[in-house]
C-alpha cells in the first residue's frame, strides 16, 4: 500500500515536472510561459491554527507561451462555436491559445479534530491529489475587451492514496501543534476524472470617479463534470487600479474557478484592488457525498453554494503577487456557520 502511495505521487509530480521548462534569461517583452506558486488556508483569513472544512490547498502550475503550432482540432475546441454568440470575430484583432499542466493537493477536516471516531453530522476527512491539464484561448478586440476560454482535465485520486494525513500531520508536527486524530474515517481511495469548461470575458476599461483609476468587469460562467464535482456556476469580479494589468484576475485553487494564470509584464510597478462573487448549483461533491461507488462517510449537501472575495494584486516586471479573501457560504446542511479562507498566488514570467 505504501508503494502504491509512493507511485501515485511519483507519477503526478513527473507530469507536472516534465511540463515545466528550464528558466531562460529573456527580454521582458518576451512571452515564455509562466508559473504559478499557489496556497489556500482557513489560517490566513482566521489568524489561527485551527483546521476546518476546506482547510488547505497548494498548486503547481506551468502555462506555456502562446502556441501557434497546435493542429486545427484543439484550435477548433479551444473556442467553441458558441463564441460567436457573444462577440463579433470581425473585431477580435487577437488570438492567443497556450496549454498547461498543474499538480495540486487539497485537504478537508470535520471541525472537530480531536475525535477519533466519525462524526456523523461534519463533513468527512478528505484529500485529493490531481493534475489539471488546461486548453487556453484569449481573444482580444481593439477597445481592449477580450474572452478566455479554458477547458480543464482533472486526472486524480481521493482516499489514503491523497497523501492527506501526511501532510497535515506532518506540517502540524514540523510546527508543533496538534494532530489531526481522525484520519482513519477519512474517504477511501477512488480515482477521479473531471472536465470542466470555463468561459470569461473582460469588460473594456472605463475610468471610474475614484482618483482617476481605471475599472473593468469580469463576468465568467463554468460547467465541470466529473465523479469528484459535478456543477454550473456564474460569477463575476470588479477591478479598479490606476494601469489595469491585461489579465482576468488571479486564479484560485478549489474550485480552480475564475481568473487566468497568464498577465502582461508591467513597465516598472502596477496594481489593483478588486472584489465579486460566485454562485454554484452542486449536482455533485465527493468531499461532501461520499465515494461514489463505496459506502463511506457523508452529508447533506446545500445544492446552492456561495462565494464573495476581496483581494488585491501587484506587478513589478514579470511578478504577479496576488490575494484573496473568500467569504463561502454553508456547503452542507448541518454546517454551523459559514466559512472564509485566504488563496495566496505568485506567479512569475518565464
Amino acid at each position: 500500500m505504501h508503494s502504491l502511495r509512493r507511485a501515485v505521487l511519483a507519477a503526478s509530480l513527473l507530469c507536472a515536472a516534465s511540463a515545466i521548462p528550464a528558466m531562460p534569461a529573456i527580454a521582458e517583452e518576451t512571452d515564455n510561459g509562466f508559473i504559478s506558486l499557489q496556497a489556500e488556508n482557513d489560517l490566513f483569513a482566521r489568524f489561527a491554527n485551527t483546521d476546518r472544512h476546506y482547510t488547505n490547498g497548494v498548486q503547481a502550475a506551468w502555462l506555456s507561451a502562446p502556441r501557434d503550432d497546435l493542429p486545427d482540432w484543439l484550435k477548433s475546441l479551444s473556442a467553441p462555436p458558441l463564441f460567436g454568440l457573444f462577440t463579433d470575430d470581425a473585431n477580435v484583432v487577437t488570438v492567443t491559445r497556450r496549454v498547461g499542466v498543474n499538480i495540486g493537493q487539497e485537504i478537508f477536516t470535520p471541525d472537530d479534530t480531536d475525535a477519533t471516531a466519525p462524526l456523523l453530522h461534519d463533513r468527512p476527512y478528505a484529500a485529493w491529489l490531481h493534475s489539471t491539464f488546461t486548453l487556453q484561448s484569449v481573444r482580444e478586440n481593439a477597445a481592449g475587451g477580450a474572452w478566455q476560454d479554458q477547458w480543464k482535465l482533472d486526472l486524480g485520486v481521493v482516499g489514503p492514496w491523497a497523501l492527506g494525513r501526511q501532510v497535515q500531520n506532518g506540517w502540524h508536527k514540523l510546527i508543533n501543534v496538534e494532530q489531526a486524530n481522525g484520519w482513519e474515517n477519512q474517504l477511501r481511495n477512488e480515482p477521479t476524472v473531471n472536465v470542466s469548461f470555463e468561459r470569461a470575458w473582460r469588460s473594456e476599461r472605463t475610468e471610474s470617479i475614484l482618483f482617476d483609476l481605471d475599472t473593468d468587469t469580469i463576468p465568467y460562467g463554468v460547467v465541470a463534470l466529473g465523479n469528484a464535482q459535478t456543477y454550473a456556476a456564474l460569477g463575476a469580479i470588479i477591478r479598479l487600479g490606476p494601469d489595469l494589468a491585461d489579465d482576468f484576475g488571479p486564479s484560485r485553487i478549489y474550485p480552480g474557478i475564475g481568473g487566468s494564470d497568464w498577465f502582461r509584464a508591467a513597465t516598472g510597478f502596477d496594481w489593483y484592488v478588486f472584489g465579486g462573487g460566485e454562485l454554484r448549483g452542486v449536482a455533485r461533491d465527493i468531499f461532501l457525498d461520499g465515494n461514489t461507488f463505496r459506502d463511506s462517510q457523508s452529508v447533506d449537501k446545500k445544492p446552492l453554494v456561495a462565494d464573495m472575495k476581496l483581494g488585491a494584486t501587484a506587478i513589478l516586471g514579470s511578478t504577479r503577487l496576488s490575494f484573496t479573501h473568500v467569504f463561502r457560504s454553508k456547503e452542507f446542511y448541518d454546517q454551523p456557520k459559514p466559512d472564509q479562507f485566504g488563496s495566496l498566488t505568485l506567479t512569475f514570467g518565464l
